[in-house]
């Protein structure tokens, strides 16, 4: 059941422990109003939002929340069509705390706001019993007592390590991109060279230039160039930097480089 406004005004002393004021009541809800703009950790009376911008607020409104309450955050028309979104939790038996409203532009040209302004407006629906802990009772009730903007209070911790895992798998996900690339790159580079081969040899073949003096020479020397191309394409593309990897490398580069100055 939702309070209405007589409800609201009846027990008024119960529910707001600052910024009361009965012109604010309507006949289902309490319209709540800023007290600070809180942008970049500082506090402004009066700010502007660019489009898509998002920052939080603090009302001027202080709630005690009876334990048979349970308090419920609904945007106003004139806000929404003005092209803001507000949101805020569901405020539980037993919290005591300022309002701390999450308020984001959803326009293409900017809005401003200010201290005094409407912006969001509470409903108080009645629970059927009141619960065996409330809000003030719980051990994790970080926002309690909330006269200061806490941020993410103690979930922080929760949130860096979450963030971090995040990065982590970017960093993981962008590395296999990279590896599927180079191997791609690899591969084609080998058909290439392959392909290279088999067309030289097509083209001395027939032009009859079939002598050992020549053909052993050529396929050496387009030997030196496709291992020169692979290997480079392996050491900077695939990082291919063991140790073994590139002494295995260059005594072949030696013996391919040697073998074609003993031919010629």
């Amino acid at each position: 059941m939702v309070l209405v406004d007589k409800e609201i005004k009846r027990r008024s002393n119960e529910i707001f422990q600052e910024g009361y004021e009965a012109s604010n009541v309507t006949a289902i809800s309490y319209d709540l109003h800023i007290q600070s703009v809180i942008a970049n950790e500082e506090l402004a009376d009066v700010y502007v939002l660019r489009p898509g911008e998002v920052v939080f607020i603090k009302t001027k409104e202080k709630i005690s929340m009876p334990t048979d309450l349970m308090g419920r955050i609904g945007e106003k028309n004139s806000r929404m069509r003005q092209g803001l979104i507000v949101a805020g939790p569901h405020y539980y038996p037993g919290h005591c705390t300022y309002l701390y409203l999450r308020v984001q532009n959803a326009t293409a040209g900017t809005i401003k706001i200010k201290k005094g302004d409407i912006i969001a407006q509470i409903f108080f629906e009645q629970l059927m019993d009141t619960p065996d802990k409330d809000y003030s009772q719980q051990v994790n009730a970080s926002f309690n007592n909330e006269d200061a903007y806490r941020g993410l209070a103690n979930y922080k911790d929760e949130y860096e390590d979450r963030m971090t895992q995040i990065k982590d798998a970017d960093k993981k996900l962008d590395e296999k991109i990279n590896n599927i690339y180079a191997n791609i790159l690899t591969i084609m580079g080998l058909f290439v060279s392959v392909f290279s081969i088999v067309m030289v040899n097509f083209t001395n073949i027939s032009e009859n230039n079939l002598t050992k003096e020549f053909i052993v020479p050529m396929n050496i020397s387009l030997g030196i160039v496709i291992t020169l191309f692979v290997g480079l394409l392996l050491i900077f593309i695939n990082k291919a930097k063991s140790k073994w990897f590139l002494v295995a490398y260059i005594i072949l580069m030696i013996i391919m480089i040697g073998a074609l100055i003993l031919l010629l």
